[in-house]
């Protein structure tokens, strides 16, 4: 009779901890653990402020789950992702990602280096100079090399800890409308950076 009752207890532990196992979203590839992945997965694009890698991490899991937690249910629509602004970001990187490499939808370092440039012109002395002209080179050799090449159409802005759009990115790092001055500042000095 100790037999019995032992073994049904094994049992019904064994069932009870398989259940709290599966709703805690420990055993891979179920509805719980989906919805788990994607959060810990979209914190870390918060929180690290869209590292390339991160950014490529949430883009594939997207994709391999066909932006799917099973059955049809949307992942980016459970109760788990309640922030409004996980959501924007599973959105945002899923959008990117359909348009260029899941490695480059994060990736500023050619924004962040024409921003440098553009940076550098506005502050050298106006007219023929020799800096005005590096740099307008530079800003126009930079420009040539990724001229065919897809790039991200929403960039991570740190202080806002959200996707804003590529043109308002860059107007908000150089100065809103300082673009034209600049493109004018570098035809002085005889360089279509256009």
């Amino acid at each position: 009779m100790n037999k019995l009752y032992i073994l049904l207890a094994c049992c019904c532990c064994s069932s009870s901890a398989g259940a709290g196992a599966f709703f805690s979203g420990f055993i891979p590839n179920t509805q719980p653990w989906m919805w788990k992945t994607l959060k810990k997965l979209t914190q870390n694009v918060i929180t690290g402020d869209a590292k390339p890698v991160d950014c490529a991490n949430l883009y594939k899991f997207l994709i391999k789950n066909d932006g799917t937690g099973g059955k049809g249910q949307s992942l980016s629509a459970h109760k788990s992702i309640s922030e409004k602004d996980e959501k924007w970001v599973i959105r945002k990187v899923y959008e990117i990602g359909r348009g260029i490499e899941p490695e480059k939808i994060c990736d500023k370092s050619y924004m962040d280096s024409a921003i440098a440039l553009f940076k550098k012109v506005q502050k050298a002395p106006i007219g023929k100079g020799e800096d005005l002209k590096k740099f307008c080179n530079e800003l126009k050799d930079l420009s040539n090399e990724n001229k065919d090449k897809k790039r991200p159409i929403y960039y991570w802005d740190e202080s806002k800890k959200e996707f804003i759009e590529d043109n308002i990115y860059f107007s908000n790092a150089i100065g809103y409308g300082g673009e034209k001055p600049l493109i004018a500042k570098c035809m002085e000095a005889g360089i279509n950076i256009r």
